[in-house]
């Protein structure tokens, strides 16, 4: 039977669901990712470094707190898409779904496997972590792929 996998992803949480057919969506699996929650000082634990100008005797901070987020960040959802890949191409499916805030949805798509972007029929740019399925189905614009 033909199936749609839909990715609801947030800074801290990924939630994998599959429809079946026409079925309703089932949550496959739920994964955390604790660093999500971190806080910037909690990531680096230096100081960053900081340069005087004497001509305009101003002080600028060279921070990478962004970047060590993003790393984080990174790292976790390079982790979850090759689950994801992994779970697809072992038990079947046909369409993907991405839902996630807009900036967290540039990220994953710059990290999604060749055989998912091929496999992506639609990203829903909103942050739909706390929405049951039934409302996230209700989003969903793809049809459920019918059988041969």
């Amino acid at each position: 039977m033909p199936k749609t996998w839909i990715l609801v992803a947030s800074r801290d949480q990924a939630r994998i669901f599959v429809r079946e057919g026409l079925g309703k969506l089932s949550l496959r699996w739920d994964v955390g990712n604790p660093a999500g929650r971190l806080k910037n000082q909690d990531i680096e634990s230096d100081r960053h470094g900081a340069s005087t100008d004497n001509r305009m005797r101003a002080q600028q901070s060279y921070s990478t707190e962004e970047e060590a987020r993003d790393r984080l960040l990174k790292n976790f959802y390079r982790d979850t898409l090759a689950s994801v890949e992994r779970d697809y191409m072992k038990e079947g499916g046909d369409r993907l779904v991405i839902a996630a805030e807009p900036r967290l949805l540039g990220i994953i798509r710059e990290l999604l496997p060749l055989h998912l972007q091929r496999a992506l029929s639609q990203e829903i740019p909103k942050d739909l972590w706390h929405e049951q399925a039934r409302e996230i189905e209700a989003r969903l614009t793809v049809s459920p792929v019918k059988g041969p």
